[in-house]
Protein backbone atom coordinates (compact mmCIF):
# COMPACT_ATOMS: atom_id res chain seq x y z
CA UNK A 1 0.00 0.00 0.00
CA UNK A 2 1.32 3.44 -0.94
CA UNK A 3 0.04 6.40 1.11
CA UNK A 4 0.52 10.14 0.60
CA UNK A 5 -0.13 12.28 3.70
CA UNK A 6 -0.60 16.04 3.98
CA UNK A 7 -0.03 17.88 7.28
CA UNK A 8 1.17 21.42 8.05
CA UNK A 9 4.26 20.28 9.97
CA UNK A 10 5.75 17.71 12.30
CA UNK A 11 7.99 19.96 14.40
CA UNK A 12 5.28 20.74 16.97
CA UNK A 13 4.88 18.51 20.07
CA UNK A 14 1.11 18.30 19.57
CA UNK A 15 -1.26 15.36 19.87
CA UNK A 16 -2.05 15.28 16.15
CA UNK A 17 1.63 15.17 15.24
CA UNK A 18 2.28 12.47 17.81
CA UNK A 19 -0.60 10.27 16.64
CA UNK A 20 0.28 10.61 12.96
CA UNK A 21 3.92 9.75 13.62
CA UNK A 22 2.90 6.72 15.66
CA UNK A 23 0.53 5.43 12.98
CA UNK A 24 2.73 5.93 9.94
CA UNK A 25 5.77 4.47 11.71
CA UNK A 26 3.66 1.37 12.33
CA UNK A 27 2.47 1.29 8.72
CA UNK A 28 6.01 1.65 7.38
CA UNK A 29 7.91 -0.60 9.80
CA UNK A 30 5.33 -3.33 10.52
CA UNK A 31 3.19 -3.45 7.38
CA UNK A 32 5.79 -2.31 4.82
CA UNK A 33 3.60 0.51 3.51
CA UNK A 34 5.30 3.16 1.37
CA UNK A 35 4.67 6.46 3.14
CA UNK A 36 5.33 9.99 1.88
CA UNK A 37 4.45 13.11 3.89
CA UNK A 38 4.01 16.56 2.36
CA UNK A 39 4.28 19.53 4.75
CA UNK A 40 3.87 23.27 4.21
CA UNK A 41 5.34 24.71 7.43
CA UNK A 42 8.24 22.40 8.39
CA UNK A 43 10.89 24.81 7.08
CA UNK A 44 13.79 22.38 7.68
CA UNK A 45 13.01 22.10 11.38
CA UNK A 46 13.47 18.62 12.89
CA UNK A 47 10.44 16.47 13.67
CA UNK A 48 9.59 16.55 17.38
CA UNK A 49 8.66 12.85 17.40
CA UNK A 50 11.02 10.34 15.83
CA UNK A 51 10.03 9.49 12.27
CA UNK A 52 10.89 6.09 10.76
CA UNK A 53 13.77 6.10 8.29
CA UNK A 54 11.43 4.28 5.90
CA UNK A 55 9.23 7.37 5.55
CA UNK A 56 9.90 10.17 3.08
CA UNK A 57 9.15 13.75 4.16
CA UNK A 58 8.80 16.53 1.59
CA UNK A 59 8.45 20.13 2.79
CA UNK A 60 7.23 22.50 0.08
CA UNK A 61 7.91 25.55 2.26
CA UNK A 62 4.81 27.62 1.49
CA UNK A 63 4.76 28.83 5.11
CA UNK A 64 1.18 30.07 5.45
CA UNK A 65 1.97 30.96 9.07
CA UNK A 66 4.38 33.69 7.96
CA UNK A 67 1.46 35.78 6.66
CA UNK A 68 -0.43 36.02 9.96
CA UNK A 69 0.99 39.47 10.76
CA UNK A 70 0.11 41.04 7.40
CA UNK A 71 -2.83 43.36 6.83
CA UNK A 72 -6.20 41.89 5.92
CA UNK A 73 -6.00 42.68 2.18
CA UNK A 74 -2.43 41.45 1.79
CA UNK A 75 -3.11 38.38 3.93
CA UNK A 76 -6.17 37.49 1.83
CA UNK A 77 -4.19 37.83 -1.41
CA UNK A 78 -1.25 35.79 -0.13
CA UNK A 79 -3.57 33.09 1.20
CA UNK A 80 -5.34 32.74 -2.16
CA UNK A 81 -2.06 32.77 -4.09
CA UNK A 82 -0.40 30.17 -1.87
CA UNK A 83 -3.53 28.01 -1.84
CA UNK A 84 -3.58 27.85 -5.65
CA UNK A 85 0.12 27.07 -5.67
CA UNK A 86 -0.38 24.37 -3.04
CA UNK A 87 -3.16 22.75 -5.07
CA UNK A 88 -0.93 22.59 -8.17
CA UNK A 89 1.96 21.12 -6.15
CA UNK A 90 -0.35 18.55 -4.54
CA UNK A 91 -1.64 17.43 -7.94
CA UNK A 92 1.93 17.17 -9.24
CA UNK A 93 2.99 15.09 -6.23
CA UNK A 94 0.07 12.72 -6.73
CA UNK A 95 1.02 12.23 -10.39
CA UNK A 96 4.67 11.62 -9.51
CA UNK A 97 4.20 9.37 -6.45
CA UNK A 98 1.09 7.52 -7.67
CA UNK A 99 -0.28 6.73 -4.19
CA UNK A 100 -3.12 4.31 -3.56
CA UNK A 101 -4.69 6.78 -1.11
CA UNK A 102 -4.22 10.45 -0.15
CA UNK A 103 -4.82 11.45 3.47
CA UNK A 104 -5.14 15.00 4.82
CA UNK A 105 -4.82 15.95 8.49
CA UNK A 106 -7.03 18.99 7.95
CA UNK A 107 -4.46 21.63 7.02
CA UNK A 108 -4.90 24.31 4.35
CA UNK A 109 -5.39 21.60 1.72
CA UNK A 110 -8.78 20.76 3.20
CA UNK A 111 -10.16 23.70 1.20
CA UNK A 112 -9.38 22.00 -2.12
CA UNK A 113 -8.67 18.36 -1.22
CA UNK A 114 -11.94 16.91 -2.54
CA UNK A 115 -11.50 18.85 -5.81
CA UNK A 116 -8.01 17.62 -6.65
CA UNK A 117 -7.73 16.42 -10.25
CA UNK A 118 -7.11 12.79 -9.40
CA UNK A 119 -9.12 9.59 -9.10
CA UNK A 120 -7.03 8.53 -6.09
CA UNK A 121 -9.27 8.03 -3.00
CA UNK A 122 -9.11 10.98 -0.62
CA UNK A 123 -9.52 10.77 3.15
CA UNK A 124 -9.46 13.58 5.70
CA UNK A 125 -8.95 12.75 9.36
CA UNK A 126 -10.36 15.48 11.60
CA UNK A 127 -8.55 15.91 14.92
CA UNK A 128 -10.95 18.54 16.19
CA UNK A 129 -14.68 19.02 16.67
CA UNK A 130 -16.99 20.26 13.91
CA UNK A 131 -17.23 23.73 15.47
CA UNK A 132 -13.54 24.07 16.27
CA UNK A 133 -13.09 27.15 14.07
CA UNK A 134 -15.85 28.97 15.95
CA UNK A 135 -14.46 27.73 19.27
CA UNK A 136 -11.02 29.04 18.36
CA UNK A 137 -12.26 32.46 17.28
CA UNK A 138 -14.57 33.03 20.25
CA UNK A 139 -11.86 31.85 22.69
CA UNK A 140 -9.26 34.25 21.29
CA UNK A 141 -11.28 37.31 20.28
CA UNK A 142 -14.10 39.31 21.85
CA UNK A 143 -17.24 40.47 20.03
CA UNK A 144 -20.29 38.82 18.48
CA UNK A 145 -18.83 39.22 15.00
CA UNK A 146 -16.36 36.41 15.72
CA UNK A 147 -19.20 34.03 16.51
CA UNK A 148 -20.79 34.87 13.14
CA UNK A 149 -17.48 34.42 11.34
CA UNK A 150 -17.07 31.11 13.16
CA UNK A 151 -20.44 29.91 11.89
CA UNK A 152 -19.44 30.84 8.34
CA UNK A 153 -16.14 28.96 8.70
CA UNK A 154 -18.01 25.90 10.00
CA UNK A 155 -20.29 26.02 6.95
CA UNK A 156 -17.23 26.24 4.69
CA UNK A 157 -15.76 23.19 6.41
CA UNK A 158 -18.95 21.20 5.84
CA UNK A 159 -19.06 22.13 2.15
CA UNK A 160 -15.40 21.34 1.49
CA UNK A 161 -15.62 17.84 2.98
CA UNK A 162 -18.87 16.46 1.55
CA UNK A 163 -17.30 15.00 -1.61
CA UNK A 164 -14.45 13.17 0.11
CA UNK A 165 -14.30 9.39 -0.05
CA UNK A 166 -14.17 9.29 3.75
CA UNK A 167 -14.06 11.75 6.62
CA UNK A 168 -12.60 10.21 9.78
CA UNK A 169 -13.66 11.59 13.17
CA UNK A 170 -12.43 10.66 16.64
CA UNK A 171 -15.43 10.51 18.98
CA UNK A 172 -19.02 9.29 19.12
CA UNK A 173 -20.31 12.84 19.59
CA UNK A 174 -18.39 14.06 16.55
CA UNK A 175 -19.81 11.17 14.55
CA UNK A 176 -23.36 12.16 15.55
CA UNK A 177 -22.79 15.83 14.65
CA UNK A 178 -21.15 15.17 11.28
CA UNK A 179 -23.69 12.55 10.19
CA UNK A 180 -26.42 15.19 10.26
CA UNK A 181 -25.00 16.55 7.00
CA UNK A 182 -22.50 13.95 5.71
CA UNK A 183 -22.79 10.34 4.53
CA UNK A 184 -19.05 9.65 4.32
CA UNK A 185 -18.30 9.57 8.07
CA UNK A 186 -16.37 6.86 9.88
CA UNK A 187 -15.17 6.99 13.49
CA UNK A 188 -11.66 5.77 14.33
CA UNK A 189 -10.25 6.94 17.68
CA UNK A 190 -6.63 7.80 18.26
CA UNK A 191 -4.32 5.05 19.49
CA UNK A 192 -2.60 5.28 22.84
CA UNK A 193 0.96 6.47 22.15
CA UNK A 194 2.30 5.12 25.45
CA UNK A 195 2.77 1.58 26.67
CA UNK A 196 4.32 2.03 30.11
CA UNK A 197 5.81 -0.96 31.88
CA UNK A 198 5.08 0.63 35.26
CA UNK A 199 2.05 2.50 36.60
CA UNK A 200 1.91 5.48 38.93
CA UNK A 201 1.52 4.65 42.60
CA UNK A 202 -0.64 7.82 42.84
CA UNK A 203 1.11 8.54 46.15
CA UNK A 204 3.19 11.57 45.16
CA UNK A 205 1.75 14.97 46.05
CA UNK A 206 1.93 16.08 42.44
CA UNK A 207 -0.75 16.99 39.89
CA UNK A 208 0.14 17.26 36.21
CA UNK A 209 -1.29 18.99 33.14
CA UNK A 210 0.14 19.01 29.61
CA UNK A 211 -0.56 21.16 26.55
CA UNK A 212 0.15 24.30 24.58
CA UNK A 213 0.13 27.46 26.65
CA UNK A 214 -2.71 29.16 24.79
CA UNK A 215 -6.39 30.05 25.08
CA UNK A 216 -7.67 26.61 24.09
CA UNK A 217 -5.95 24.74 26.91
CA UNK A 218 -7.37 27.03 29.60
CA UNK A 219 -4.42 27.04 31.99
CA UNK A 220 -5.58 30.45 33.20
CA UNK A 221 -8.65 28.73 34.62
CA UNK A 222 -6.54 25.91 36.06
CA UNK A 223 -4.46 28.46 37.96
CA UNK A 224 -7.68 30.01 39.31
CA UNK A 225 -8.78 26.56 40.46
CA UNK A 226 -5.41 25.82 42.00
CA UNK A 227 -5.63 28.94 44.13
CA UNK A 228 -8.57 27.23 45.87
CA UNK A 229 -6.71 23.89 46.06
CA UNK A 230 -3.60 25.51 47.54
CA UNK A 231 -5.57 27.01 50.42
CA UNK A 232 -6.46 23.48 51.57
CA UNK A 233 -3.45 21.50 50.35
CA UNK A 234 -0.39 23.74 50.27
CA UNK A 235 1.91 20.69 50.22
CA UNK A 236 0.66 19.60 46.77
CA UNK A 237 2.28 20.90 43.56
CA UNK A 238 0.85 21.47 40.07
CA UNK A 239 3.28 20.90 37.19
CA UNK A 240 2.26 22.30 33.80
CA UNK A 241 4.21 21.02 30.78
CA UNK A 242 4.14 22.88 27.46
CA UNK A 243 5.10 26.07 25.73
CA UNK A 244 3.23 28.79 23.88
CA UNK A 245 2.21 32.41 23.54
CA UNK A 246 0.53 32.56 26.94
CA UNK A 247 3.64 31.63 28.93
CA UNK A 248 4.43 35.14 30.19
CA UNK A 249 0.79 35.87 31.03
CA UNK A 250 0.45 32.60 32.95
CA UNK A 251 3.69 33.18 34.82
CA UNK A 252 2.49 36.63 35.84
CA UNK A 253 -0.83 35.16 36.98
CA UNK A 254 1.00 32.57 39.08
CA UNK A 255 3.14 35.24 40.74
CA UNK A 256 0.19 37.59 41.25
CA UNK A 257 -1.62 34.86 43.19
CA UNK A 258 1.55 33.98 45.14
CA UNK A 259 1.52 30.43 43.75
CA UNK A 260 5.11 30.34 42.47
CA UNK A 261 6.00 27.51 44.88
CA UNK A 262 2.93 25.43 44.03
CA UNK A 263 2.36 25.96 40.28
CA UNK A 264 5.40 25.30 38.12
CA UNK A 265 5.64 25.93 34.36
CA UNK A 266 8.00 23.13 33.32
CA UNK A 267 8.34 23.76 29.57
CA UNK A 268 8.56 20.86 27.12
CA UNK A 269 9.49 17.31 28.06
CA UNK A 270 10.73 14.58 25.73
CA UNK A 271 10.14 12.01 28.49
CA UNK A 272 6.58 12.93 29.43
CA UNK A 273 5.83 9.32 30.41
CA UNK A 274 8.15 9.69 33.40
CA UNK A 275 6.33 12.85 34.45
CA UNK A 276 2.98 11.04 34.41
CA UNK A 277 4.43 8.18 36.45
CA UNK A 278 5.70 10.62 39.08
CA UNK A 279 2.28 12.28 39.41
CA UNK A 280 -0.97 11.24 41.10
CA UNK A 281 -3.70 13.17 39.27
CA UNK A 282 -4.10 14.58 35.76
CA UNK A 283 -6.15 17.75 35.17
CA UNK A 284 -7.46 19.05 31.84
CA UNK A 285 -8.78 22.62 31.78
CA UNK A 286 -9.39 22.99 28.03
CA UNK A 287 -12.11 25.20 26.61
CA UNK A 288 -12.54 22.69 23.76
CA UNK A 289 -10.83 19.47 22.65
CA UNK A 290 -10.93 17.17 19.63
CA UNK A 291 -9.99 14.02 21.53
CA UNK A 292 -7.63 14.81 24.38
CA UNK A 293 -4.65 12.56 23.72
CA UNK A 294 -3.06 13.59 27.00
CA UNK A 295 -6.02 12.08 28.87
CA UNK A 296 -5.33 8.72 27.25
CA UNK A 297 -1.60 9.02 27.95
CA UNK A 298 -2.22 9.87 31.59
CA UNK A 299 -4.73 7.04 32.05
CA UNK A 300 -2.33 4.49 30.58
CA UNK A 301 0.11 5.54 33.32
CA UNK A 302 -2.59 5.02 35.94
CA UNK A 303 -3.68 8.58 36.61
CA UNK A 304 -7.30 9.47 37.42
CA UNK A 305 -8.34 12.53 35.41
CA UNK A 306 -10.33 15.63 36.31
CA UNK A 307 -11.50 17.57 33.26
CA UNK A 308 -13.94 20.17 32.08
CA UNK A 309 -16.69 18.43 30.10
CA UNK A 310 -15.90 20.44 26.97
CA UNK A 311 -16.76 19.42 23.40
CA UNK A 312 -16.11 16.59 22.78
CA UNK A 313 -12.99 14.68 23.69
CA UNK A 314 -13.00 14.27 27.49
CA UNK A 315 -16.40 12.56 27.72
CA UNK A 316 -15.20 9.95 25.23
CA UNK A 317 -12.56 8.74 27.69
CA UNK A 318 -13.68 9.78 31.18
CA UNK A 319 -16.44 7.78 32.82
CA UNK A 320 -17.55 10.21 35.50
CA UNK A 321 -16.95 8.81 38.96
CA UNK A 322 -15.17 5.69 37.64
CA UNK A 323 -11.81 6.71 36.16
CA UNK A 324 -12.07 10.44 36.79
CA UNK A 325 -14.44 13.37 36.99
CA UNK A 326 -16.16 15.49 34.35
CA UNK A 327 -16.99 18.97 35.62
CA UNK A 328 -19.07 21.78 34.13
CA UNK A 329 -17.12 23.72 31.46
CA UNK A 330 -15.23 26.73 32.82
CA UNK A 331 -16.41 26.12 36.41
CA UNK A 332 -13.15 26.59 38.29
CA UNK A 333 -14.73 26.07 41.71
CA UNK A 334 -16.09 22.65 40.73
CA UNK A 335 -12.74 21.81 39.14
CA UNK A 336 -10.98 22.69 42.41
CA UNK A 337 -13.51 20.69 44.44
CA UNK A 338 -12.92 17.51 42.42
CA UNK A 339 -9.15 17.90 42.59
CA UNK A 340 -9.42 18.30 46.37
CA UNK A 341 -11.65 15.23 46.59
CA UNK A 342 -9.03 13.09 44.86
CA UNK A 343 -6.27 14.57 47.00
CA UNK A 344 -8.20 13.74 50.17
CA UNK A 345 -9.47 10.27 49.15
CA UNK A 346 -6.47 8.00 48.61
CA UNK A 347 -8.58 4.86 48.11
CA UNK A 348 -10.64 6.65 45.47
CA UNK A 349 -7.45 7.62 43.63
CA UNK A 350 -6.31 4.00 43.66
CA UNK A 351 -9.65 2.68 42.40
CA UNK A 352 -9.82 5.25 39.64
CA UNK A 353 -6.20 4.52 38.73
CA UNK A 354 -7.03 0.85 38.10
CA UNK A 355 -10.08 1.80 36.03
CA UNK A 356 -8.07 4.33 34.03
CA UNK A 357 -5.49 1.74 33.01
CA UNK A 358 -8.25 -0.68 31.98
CA UNK A 359 -9.92 1.93 29.78
CA UNK A 360 -6.64 2.80 28.06
CA UNK A 361 -6.18 -0.81 26.87
CA UNK A 362 -9.06 -0.36 24.40
CA UNK A 363 -6.88 2.07 22.47
CA UNK A 364 -3.92 -0.22 21.88
CA UNK A 365 -2.17 0.60 18.60
CA UNK A 366 -2.87 -2.84 17.09
CA UNK A 367 -6.62 -2.38 17.56
CA UNK A 368 -6.65 1.06 15.96
CA UNK A 369 -4.37 0.11 13.07
CA UNK A 370 -6.77 -2.70 12.20
CA UNK A 371 -9.57 -0.17 11.78
CA UNK A 372 -7.40 1.94 9.49
CA UNK A 373 -6.35 -0.97 7.29
CA UNK A 374 -10.00 -1.98 6.93
CA UNK A 375 -10.82 1.57 5.82
CA UNK A 376 -7.95 1.65 3.33
CA UNK A 377 -9.09 -1.66 1.84
CA UNK A 378 -12.65 -0.37 1.59
CA UNK A 379 -11.85 2.85 -0.29
CA UNK A 380 -9.41 1.19 -2.71
CA UNK A 381 -12.01 -1.41 -3.73
CA UNK A 382 -14.52 1.18 -4.93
Amino acid sequence: MKLLYFIPSLYNPGGMERVLTQKINYFADNLNYEITIVTTEQMQRPCFYKLSENIKLIDIGLNFNADSGAGLLKRTFLHYYKLQKYKKIAEDKIKAIKPDICVSLGGKEIEFFAKLKSEVPKIVEIHFSLNYRKQFLTSNYKGKIWSVIGDIRTLQLKRSTKQLDKLVVLTHQDEIQWKKTHKNIVRIPNPNPLNPFYRSTVQNKTVISVGRLDAQKGFDMLIDAWKVVAEKHSDWVLNIFGQGEWEEMLRNKINLNNLHNQVILKGLSHVIENEYLNSSIYVMSSRYEGFGMVILEAMSCGLPVVSFDCQWGPSELIKDGENGFLVSPNDTQELADKICLLIEKQKLRLTMSINAVELSKKYDISNIIGQWTNLFNEVTKK
